[in-house]
């Protein structure tokens, strides 16, 4: 344990700089009474985080194990920590801070509070951060600043990344800072030109790039112009896209064709395009109208499960919003800043259907291969890919039924069913367009089921299953 108490303790001091930061916020807007609550969240981080440390004194390398398990932990703490301004600066529920916490640091965007507008600067900043930190991930921020140690790449593969850039983690990680700093700058200053004010700019730079959704607008993106949409659409599609994607095109100077040989990028361009078309054209057969761009804009906004909406849902047709939901579960690409289930897992699903499909029909004698990024592979290795993906994504299905049935039990009858579906999966693939179901109004029961599944879908499950396990395994022994 003392690996895992001293890699908690490490990371509950990101909450503690995040405040420590923010202070300046507090202080420049004149609210000084935003103070006391971002200094109480850094003294309980950092007296936390050492006390922590304390006990992990002589631990070795973190191994995957344990790296899962110190993602787990810290996250809910920090989750918890990240709580506490706006319990004590906006007299939240301790249920609802702890969500908008959750769903900010899970760059969900799902929000309990009815205006944002009307927080302090101080919170609406908070909230900001929160998910642009959460959109890159906690563990890759400590892991960028810390002296390099052996167990970086289990913590680097613990917060649900799959690839590296560069030869070591450390290199990998302070790349793809870089690159996320340099979108945030160039997002803040593209919606300030085209007519954004600067602080709602920053914000939703901010929330943008990191495909968070959180707004200091009480409607989202509603009443935006159509030119601010429009700013709003390259955006989200950078943050869904993969890091890796980003270095070899900016980095390494490599040509949009050679990127465009990647099953995942194909993917995404193609669920980007047609899944709009689609969209619209649902529209169009039901007799709805609806603006273009509105439309596109919700597509993407689905897909890179960013979170920002040009207008309610509520009022589609069950049609739509089944569409809707399908670009949800699948999310965007790898190695991102998104959510869902990942394309790059839909499109190993696809090539081990299609090579399955080819050995059926093969002669005794054909070799059958198939093409995987611009490779040709066996079926063999195909099929053994597919069952990993198919592992997780069978156990993220049965997780969303299970949060759906016990949301039924909390809900007040004669909730639409299809909004209960589509608000599970909102949390659980951290995308954040709502139905209209979240809300003040939510029973705390419901807020607290979202608030575990936002967790889950972020850490993709495993490393809390890991923790549950291990927490069970010790109260069986106990027994006996």
């Amino acid at each position: 344990m003392r690996e895992v108490f001293r890699g908690t303790g490490i990371l509950l001091h990101v909450p503690a700089l995040m405040a420590l930061l923010s202070l300046p916020i507090a202080w420049w807007s004149d609210q000084s009474n935003g103070l006391w609550p971002l200094l109480i969240t850094a003294a309980v981080a950092i007296t936390l985080g050492q006390f922590l440390l304390l006990l992990g004194r002589g631990a070795q390398t973190f191994h995957r194990y344990q790296s899962m398990q110190i993602a787990a932990i810290s996250w809910t703490l920090i989750a918890l920590i990240g709580a506490l301004p706006f319990w004590l600066g906006a007299q939240l529920a301790p249920t609802s801070a702890l969500f908008e916490s959750i769903s900010g640091f899970t760059s969900t965007g799902l929000t309990i509070i009815a205006a944002p507008s009307e927080l302090p600067a101080y919170l609406q900043w908070w909230r900001s951060l929160t998910q642009w930190v959460g959109g890159i991930g906690v563990i890759l921020l400590l892991i960028a600043v810390l002296p390099a140690e052996r167990g970086a790449l289990n913590l680097y593969f613990s917060e649900a990344r799959e690839e590296k850039i560069l030869p070591t983690v450390k290199a990998t990680v302070r790349m793809i800072w870089l690159i996320y700093i340099a979108y945030t700058v160039a997002g803040i200053v593209l919606l300030w030109l085209v007519g954004e004010p600067l602080w709602r700019a920053v914000n939703h730079g901010m929330t943008a790039i990191a495909t968070g959704g959180f707004t200091i607008t009480d409607d989202s993106l509603f009443s935006a112009p159509m030119a601010v949409q429009l700013a709003y659409l390259p955006l989200m599609i950078f943050g869904a896209i993969s890091f890796l994607v980003h270095y070899r095109l900016v980095v390494d100077r490599q040509t949009p064709a050679k990127v465009w040989r990647f099953d995942e990028v194909r993917i995404f361009v193609w669920v980007l395009v047609v899944g709009a078309i689609l969209l619209i054209g649902q529209h169009w057969l039901a007799g709805r109208s609806g603006e273009m761009v509105s439309l596109v804009f919700m597509w993407v906004s689905a897909v890179t499960t960013a979170g920002f909406a040009t207008e309610s849902v509520a009022s589609w047709s069950d049609a739509a919003l089944l569409l809707l939901l399908v670009a949800v579960l699948m999310g965007g690409m790898a190695g991102s800043t998104s959510g869902g289930l990942k394309l790059l897992r839909v499109g190993i699903l696809l090539k081990d259907l299609a090579g399955q499909l080819r050995e059926f029909r093969a002669s005794a004698h054909e070799v059958v291969t198939v093409r995987h990024n611009a490779q040709r592979v066996s079926p063999k290795i195909m099929g053994e890919l597919g069952r990993i993906a198919a592992r997780l994504v069978g156990v993220f299905m049965l997780l969303w039924l299970l949060g759906v049935f016990v949301m039924l039990q909390f809900l007040p009858a004669g909730t639409p069913l299809a909004y209960v579906f589509f608000e599970t999966a909102s949390a659980l693939f951290n995308s954040g367009l709502s139905s209209g179901l979240v809300g003040p109004d939510m029973p705390a029961s419901a807020v607290g089921v979202l608030s575990i599944l936002m967790l889950l879908g972020r850490l993709e499950i495993f490393p809390l299953l890991v923790l549950f396990a291990w927490a069970f395994g010790r109260q069986v022994i106990r027994r006996n």
